[in-house]
């Protein structure tokens, strides 16, 4: 008989992180939740880590946001490019939801939602946003002010904007 497992149980060779990586931290607000966004980038630039902290520790969201930075940032560390990552919590509806305190995302369907939008402002070309939706303030109003051009893979890119 077959190990139908034996290739799935082969150590995996993941490259060992940096001792030293430049990192930026920001504070948000969701709804009523107050937060941290912490995102640690290799020399080169590349988002090596991502940490999410709620002001209320011990509570059960704060837990599961440990749970979901672990995993994140093992993905990145796997090799799940960063692209796939915010497509799969762009959009993530729970508690807390509403109102932010980031000019460039006025409203979260949850704090998920609002750190892959994050993400995807900071670290992602403006063609792969505008796929996803994911656009800064200004980009919007370019948008709506002077029209749009569709790109060749179909997305709409604002007057003015270099895909």
């Amino acid at each position: 008989m077959t190990d139908r497992f034996a290739d799935r149980t082969a150590p995996v060779s993941v490259p060992r992180p940096a001792r030293r990586m430049l990192s930026t931290t920001r504070s948000f607000t969701v709804g009523q939740g107050k937060g941290y966004l912490t995102v640690a980038r290799t020399p080169d630039g590349r988002v090596a880590g991502v940490t999410v902290r709620m002001a209320k520790q011990g509570s059960t969201l704060a837990g599961m946001l440990d749970a979901f930075s672990t995993t994140v940032t093992r993905g990145l560390q796997h090799g799940v490019p960063l692209e796939t990552l915010v497509a799969d919590y762009v959009g993530t509806r729970f508690e807390p939801a509403g109102p932010t305190d980031d000019p460039d995302i006025r409203q979260a369907c949850s704090v998920m939602d609002y750190v892959g939008r994050r993400l995807a402002l900071d670290h992602l070309p403006y063609a792969t946003r505008a796929g996803l939706g994911v656009l800064t303030t200004q980009e919007r109003t370019a948008q709506q002010a002077h029209g749009n051009t569709k790109t060749p893979a179909g997305t709409w890119v604002p007057a003015g904007v270099t895909p």
